[in-house]
């Protein structure tokens, strides 16, 4: 029976509703989502495209795929295949998606539950390594998108963090880097975005140090009693520098991070090892010379009794989805 445009759009305002929880750089959200009769579709928002991070904008549409592929798993949870055209009007290159309800099928729900356990955990993590099986179904995830995933190897590990550490240095040495962390770690409560302060963890002894997300304001998440012995570092492998892969690399971000979650483990990313040049080459390198570097995950089981990490802020949907009629 088919069903009535109305419940269609619903069903599809739901779904974009949901994709406004996908990661994001910095928690930038760089997207708007417009509804149309018969389908919804994903913009980039360049505005929130951050200079000194992210010039060529590989990570804004890494973000803008991470909520593509949670929109496709919102309406999946409903018991609907997602009929999805990527890029589909060269004459306007910011109209990444056009998502259409496709043919009912069995409801998924638990990468749609997961979309709300998901966070970004910043803290050590626990002695306990994530096993073989776990990692395997985590490069499945990543293949579903024709990205590959590479699980750095114990014998990488000191050169990984290495290059970590160095892209931290040069971003440190950079104004225009520093504006961006100033920026988004400051932002007015009623924007409801950025990164707060009740997220990050005082810097300490680990194996990789994290960004410095604190250059206004301490952290204040406690880092727990984590080891971090356990934790594993993923890298998003894709085939070519194109705005269709990056787009995908978010995809297989957000698929790699939602099946993590509905497994019980945490994770933050690691953006910056793509973010300086020599870096993303010294990496590219390590990972063997083939594909090109997206993005990386530190992943790994929560510590034991650690207490929840904070929810972080979200723009409401009146902010960025809209509706048919509206411009």
């Amino acid at each position: 029976m088919t069903q009535h445009p109305r419940a269609e759009i619903d069903q599809l305002a739901e779904a974009s509703i949901a994709a406004l929880r996908a990661p994001s750089i910095l928690n930038t959200q760089p997207w708007r989502w417009r509804l149309a009769s018969s389908h919804t579709e994903l913009w980039a928002d360049r505005a929130r495209r951050l200079d000194g991070i992210d010039p060529d904008g590989r990570l804004l549409l890494l973000s803008c795929g991470a909520a593509l592929h949670h929109a496709v798993v919102a309406l999946r949870a409903a018991g609907y295949a997602a009929d999805v055209e990527r890029l589909p009007d060269p004459e306007r290159p910011d109209l990444l998606a056009r998502i259409r309800q496709g043919t009912p099928g069995p409801a998924d729900g638990e990468l749609y539950r997961a979309i709300y356990r998901r966070r970004t955990d910043r803290r050590p993590f626990g002695d306990r390594r994530p096993g073989d099986a776990v990692l395997a179904e985590l490069r499945s995830a990543a293949e579903r998108h024709a990205v590959h995933l590479h699980v750095v190897r114990a014998d990488q590990v000191t050169a990984f963090a290495s290059a970590v550490a160095h892209a931290n240095a040069v971003e440190r040495s950079d104004d225009r880097y520093r504006a961006d962390i100033l920026a988004w770690t400051t932002r007015p409560r009623q924007e409801r975005d950025g990164v707060s302060a009740r997220s990050t963890v005082p810097t300490g002894p680990r194996t990789l140090t994290p960004r410095d997300l604190n250059l206004a304001a301490p952290a204040t998440l406690d880092p727990g009693p984590g080891s971090d012995l356990g934790t594993v570092y993923l890298v998003l492998v894709v085939d070519a520098e194109a705005p269709a892969a990056w787009l995908a690399a978010g995809e297989a971000l957000s698929d790699v991070w939602l099946t993590l979650t509905a497994r019980g483990l945490a994770a933050s990313p690691i953006s910056e090892v793509v973010e300086v040049e020599s870096v993303r080459t010294a990496l590219q390198r390590l990972l063997g010379g083939v594909g090109h570097p997206a993005i990386a995950l530190r992943v790994g089981h929560p510590a034991p009794d650690a207490a929840p990490v904070p929810v972080s802020t979200r723009r409401s949907g009146t902010d960025t989805v809209g509706l048919p009629g509206q411009p």
